[in-house]
């Protein structure tokens, strides 16, 4: 599949608990998510990489004062793989985006858009498995089948318009993971049953967000994942 890409276009990242902000080409601070399929704002645009997109004011019933209120800060939309997909280089250790940006010189590790996320194979304990990149996920989640034997290190609280209530909280565990040729070991949770549920249909393990990101720049693009 082609994708035309975007002029490649620099912008600063701030990130606020655990989230990836930018100011858009129009001034207003939006949210970075490749874990969203589609892009909304209050204003019904979003204008990034020189070119402007007419989008929802809102998704499902949720909006950016939903968005504000658990982000902590006023943000103004929210920016999914509608956008982004067009190629956008998450590079969180030097405080940037950049869309648009090319592979020359990168290497394409095992990955896939799947119903508009990016999937890509992850090795977690022992077990190859399929994940989202998700840079709207301060926390990482995996099965809870992938934490057995596990003892939890923590708790964190976290949020969700498909929960009932919105927010929720979950054990923490750390383990061992190999990702595009190189061990580490993060952090992850597990997620509300609904959400669980639908990465099942889905054969995703997990979702992968800050904990990946702040080790090392990703690019999205062509429909895949560089690094």
């Amino acid at each position: 599949m082609y994708i035309k890409h975007m002029k490649m276009t620099e912008y600063k990242i701030e990130i606020v608990h655990g989230h990836i902000l930018v100011v858009d080409d129009r001034g207003s601070k939006v949210l970075i998510d490749t874990g969203s399929p589609l892009s909304f704002h209050s204003e019904g645009v979003i204008a990034l990489g020189g070119e402007t997109f007419n989008v929802p004011t809102s998704l499902m019933g949720t909006g950016s004062d939903y968005v504000s209120d658990n982000v902590g800060t006023d943000v103004y939309g929210l920016v999914g793989m509608d956008i982004l997909g067009k190629g956008i280089l998450i590079d969180v250790p030097h405080g940037r985006i950049v869309l648009g940006y090319p592979t020359v010189g990168l290497v394409r590790v095992p990955s896939q858009s799947l119903f508009g996320y990016m999937t890509d194979e992850m090795e977690i304990r022992g077990h190859k498995t399929k994940v989202i990149i998700d840079t709207g996920a301060p926390t990482s989640y995996v099965m809870s089948c992938l934490t057995e034997g596990l003892s939890s290190v923590g708790s964190v609280t976290d949020f969700n318009p498909m929960v009932p209530g919105g927010s929720f909280v979950t054990p923490i565990f750390e383990f061992p993971v190999s990702f595009a040729g190189q061990n580490f070991n993060i952090r992850a949770g597990h997620l509300p049953f609904l959400i669980r549920t639908s990465l099942s249909l889905l054969g995703v393990d997990g979702v992968i967000g800050m904990e990946l990101l702040q080790r090392q720049p990703l690019l999205i693009a062509d429909g895949g994942v560089w690094a």
